[in-house]
């Protein structure tokens, strides 16, 4: 069998098309070698390839082993996890809607929809091939922050001063959350500038201002901060691996410098220079103990729950702070599962949050495809900085910080966006051995290579 017939014959076994090359090359490179053992043993040329080509076994088998080494695979145990959340948070946020009079049953069934509607969702991205983001990176990224300023501008709507929300049609979303959508972008743009220099820090630190200035003019520098940091972290992950060719540790000690010193200058304007109400929720963020807080607080309310919690079981007089006003369910649910269920049932779903994203940010890691790492990584950290605050917030260890958890929230944008990264996460690594590295490298990165 000729050689161009063997590999059309193995080719038409794989499934996954876009391995195809690849595959083909690996076999190509085998006959290339074989055919030369052959050769030196005194064969032919025309007589080494038919035996080179024999040598490698029937094309079918070879092309279904290809196939079941390079087929993309569903990460099924993980999607289990993610619909025991799912269940779990279900549950509760209906539990806990019905307990307060303002929402009731029909807010509950509500959220159970939004869950599985969102559910829907991360399959329907699961199935779709990321890498060609890293093909787009430059355009996506900015036509999304031309969207973000066209939404921030004509569509906004203001709420006690703030523009964190946009309503087109009678649909109403969160502004803040749909900047979480341009981190994976953020990281096509990191890998697109590899091999560029000082040139690439200086565009990377710019795309971050650009998305954390928009945040800043809602205003909402919390989600400035969260966004921002977890942008940080890919830009050093890229200096890391050494994609721009720079001095690392000096450029890595600078950025580390101003992520320390840029949040503790802001509070510092605040509390000298703020207003009377933001100076309030510093002191109570940092209060330790009931003579440190303000009666009437949230954070004293929380606090004041927490302490009267069991291991299990329900708490004395739960039903006082929580159908009230002064604890909001969507804020605080695992603060609603201790005061309901006990302190041992909110560690466990912490535990399970805390396992699954510990999986994804270590299956990001490992990843070949630098494109899917950056990525991957740059979402499991929006999510665990997202969810470490929401923690603290509902063990009393900060202020209400608006902060939305991926896994225990009720809010439609939050969950329409955490589960698109979610369905993210899980496509690189469904992709994770047949994700071919996107050619998208600069000039600069391909005439280093061939000097």
């Amino acid at each position: 069998m000729e050689r161009r017939d063997y590999l059309e014959l193995m080719t038409g076994q794989i499934r996954c098309k876009k391995m195809c090359p690849v595959i083909v090359k690996e076999v190509e490179d085998h006959i290339e070698d074989q055919k030369q053992a052959f050769m030196a043993e005194g064969m032919k040329e025309e007589e080494a390839e038919k035996a080179a080509v024999e040598e490698m076994g029937d094309p079918v088998e070879v092309g279904v082993e290809m196939d079941q080494i390079h087929r993309p695979k569903m990460p099924w145990k993980v999607i289990f996890v993610i619909a025991l959340m799912q269940i779990l948070s279900g549950m509760f946020a209906a539990f806990f809607l019905k307990q307060n009079e303002s929402y009731g049953y029909i807010a509950g069934i509500r959220q159970i929809f939004r869950l599985a509607m969102a559910f829907s969702v991360m399959i329907l991205v699961c199935y779709m091939d990321y890498s060609w983001i890293g093909k787009h990176a430059r355009l996506l990224a900015g036509s999304y922050l031309l969207f973000m300023v066209l939404m921030r501008h004509f569509f906004a709507l203001q709420i006690n001063g703030a523009v964190r929300w946009i309503g087109v049609g009678g649909f109403i979303v969160s502004l803040s959350l749909m900047s979480w959508l341009f981190l994976p972008l953020y990281g096509a743009v990191l890998y697109r500038y590899r091999g560029e220099g000082y040139g690439a820090v200086l565009k990377a630190i710019v795309w971050m201002l650009l998305i954390a200035g928009i945040l800043i003019t809602c205003p909402d520098l919390v989600m400035a901060g969260t966004v921002g940091l977890s942008c940080v972290f890919m830009l050093m992950l890229a200096l890391e691996k050494g994609w721009y060719q720079v001095a690392v540790t000096k450029v890595m000690t600078g950025i580390g410098i101003s992520v320390v010193g840029v949040p503790v200058g802001i509070l510092a304007y605040f509390f000298f220079f703020g207003a009377e109400y933001q100076k309030s929720r510093i002191l109570a963020m940092f209060a330790v103990n009931k003579s440190q807080m303000m009666e009437g607080t949230t954070l004293g309310a929380v606090r004041e729950l927490l302490s009267k919690c069991m291991a299990v079981g329900r708490a004395t007089g739960v039903e006082d702070f929580w159908t009230g006003d002064r604890i909001s369910s969507a804020d605080y649910m695992m603060l609603g599962i201790a005061g309901y269920c006990g302190i041992l049932v909110m560690v466990f779903c912490i535990a399970i949050i805390a396992g699954l994203l510990c999986w994804f940010l270590r299956s990001a890691l490992k990843q070949k495809n630098q494109l899917g790492m950056v990525m991957g990584t740059g979402c499991t950290a929006l999510f665990l900085i997202q969810t470490v605050v929401f923690i603290l917030e509902n063990l009393g260890g900060v202020g209400n910080m608006g902060i939305y958890c991926p896994f225990f929230g009720t809010g439609r944008s939050g969950m329409l966006t955490s589960y698109i990264l979610l369905g993210l996460l899980l496509s690189i690594c469904r992709y994770q051995k047949t994700a071919p590295e996107p050619v998208i490298r600069s000039w600069r990165w391909r005439q280093r290579s061939q000097s």
